[in-house]
């Protein structure tokens, strides 16, 4: 039992012995281990241990950051637009030339326009600004006279529309005829009545206005409201406008001489068909040249036909003009005359000679005869 015991003992104290040995041994390599990698740490990297306690001040990256870093995007190839963009219109500057010309043409109307108005005050149709007055009260005081001036002759418009109504009356009746003198006043007030509308609606907005229509854009006034050196100014400009076109429009009256060749008459179709024609025959007459063809040849037709009707009243009253309704007839049916002919002799006969021609007419044959002997004097 008690060899039993010891061999017991003896086994567990040999036990212990060995797990102590074990356990010493692995302490030892752990020790072991660790001394060998702080040694590693230090003595085998001082780079690593200097960069803790050490930063350069020109750091340059290492070759593993650059290896890091993601790379650099491709460069984009450029965009080829194969369409032709639209080319910029070159910004010419104005020459001087053509910056001081509307300057010196609105310079000049405010001449005309003081001009007229002075005349008004020779002639007695506008009160003259009181003596001593300064440039305010006299300007006020132009304003006043003129809107006097245009309100008389808006209200004589309406108030002539009862004289036309004793006219018309009478022949009704069967009284004397018309003359030439009331069918002139009666077609006169139809073109005022047309006008008064917008002349108003300009009167009452820009009626300083109104003396420069007169210059640059006279049809749109009615007769009543024209000044006496507007009128003349009217007069000269319509002739000088006819006379230019006589001048430089030549090749288009020879042209549509050769296109009425055949039938020896031209008509408004004939016009038609020659390029610039209408325009020169409106330029002729005096009449408005804006527009297309279209509107032209109506001009004319309506103006002609207001023609026929005044030359059967001339030939009732036998030609019993004076020298100025002479003048003012020719321009109506565009006949010039040179200065060196333009005695009132010549004038009696050139017109006397437009009424033969179209007498005794039909009157489309008319129309044709009267644009036919437009034409054939130029």
């Amino acid at each position: 039992m008690l060899r039993s015991i010891s061999r017991d003992v003896t086994q567990q104290l040999l036990f212990v012995t060995s797990r102590n040995n074990l356990y010493h041994s692995s302490a030892l390599n752990s020790c072991r281990h660790r001394h060998w990698h702080n040694a590693n740490t230090l003595y085998s990297t001082p780079s690593t241990f200097a960069r803790r306690h050490y930063t350069p001040l020109n750091t340059t990256p290492t070759p593993s950051s650059e290896k890091n870093l993601p790379p650099p995007p491709a460069p984009k190839k450029p965009k080829i637009d194969l369409r032709p963009g639209p080319i910029k219109p070159k910004h010419t500057t104005p020459s001087k030339s053509s910056v001081i010309a509307p300057v010196l043409d609105l310079k000049k109307a405010k001449e005309e326009v003081q001009k007229d108005i002075s005349e008004a005050e020779k002639h007695g149709i506008f009160a003259p600004a009181p003596e001593g007055a300064n440039w305010f009260r006299a300007t006020l005081h132009k304003a006043i006279e003129l809107a006097k001036f245009y309100y008389r002759g808006v209200k004589l418009i309406f108030s002539r529309r009862k004289e036309i109504a004793a006219i018309r009356a009478r022949i009704k009746e069967g009284g004397s005829p018309l003359t030439r003198a009331e069918y002139r006043f009666i077609q006169t007030q139809k073109d005022d009545v047309n006008k008064v509308i917008p002349f108003l609606i300009i009167a009452l907005l820009l009626e300083e206005v109104i003396p420069l229509i007169a210059i640059y854009a006279p049809f749109m006034l009615p007769s009543t409201c024209i000044l006496p050196s507007q009128r003349a100014r009217i007069e000269a400009k319509r002739a000088e406008k006819a006379l230019n076109s006589s001048v430089n429009s030549k090749a288009v009256f020879s042209s549509i001489k050769s296109q009425a060749a055949a039938s020896g008459l031209v008509s408004l179709d004939v016009l038609k068909q020659v390029a610039g024609g209408p325009t020169a025959v409106c330029s002729l007459l005096g009449l408005s040249t804006l527009g297309p063809d279209a509107l032209r040849l109506r001009r004319i037709r309506k103006h002609l036909e207001f023609i026929a009707e005044d030359d059967s009243l001339l030939l009732k009253d036998q030609l019993q003009l004076s020298e100025r309704d002479l003048t003012d007839a020719l321009a109506e049916r565009g006949l010039l005359l040179s200065k060196s002919n333009s005695t009132p002799a010549s004038k009696a006969n050139l017109l006397l000679d437009w009424l033969h021609a179209v007498k005794d007419k039909t009157p489309d044959e008319a129309l044709s005869v009267r644009i036919t002997f437009i034409i054939s004097r130029q």
